[in-house]
């Protein structure tokens, strides 16, 4: 939920840490219930601009969408539907990088035109 949050813009919130003094985390679960886990998350993931993403975000998910954690067999036996979106959150970063390479592309075709 914490890649879907980033993504959707959907900030987690504090929490303060009892074991590390003055040590704060976020929690996404939380938001995520309230802004995200409602009934138009499929909607959501269907209209989500995916040609105007901002580069800061797919840098934020990058290392957790790289973590051992985060693997198929991993999200597979936590939840069908956790896998099925960290699969998206995962096209949506591969999309980004794609569009990185094609976009300049496409520019020199229009230009030669």
């Amino acid at each position: 939920m914490k890649t879907l949050c980033i993504l959707f813009g959907v900030p987690g919130e504090k929490v303060k840490q009892t074991s590390a003094k003055d040590a704060v985390t976020y929690d996404y679960w939380e938001p995520a219930k309230k802004k995200l886990l409602v009934g138009d998350l499929l909607k959501k993931c269907k209209d989500h601009d995916r040609d105007n993403m901002n580069p800061d975000t797919i840098e934020k998910l990058k290392p957790l969408i790289s973590a051992p954690d985060y693997t198929d067999e991993v999200l597979k036996n936590a939840s069908k539907a956790a896998h099925g979106l960290a699969k998206w959150v995962r096209a949506m970063v591969q999309y980004f990088e794609a569009m990185k390479v094609v976009n300049p592309k496409r520019e020199q075709l229009k230009i030669a035109q």
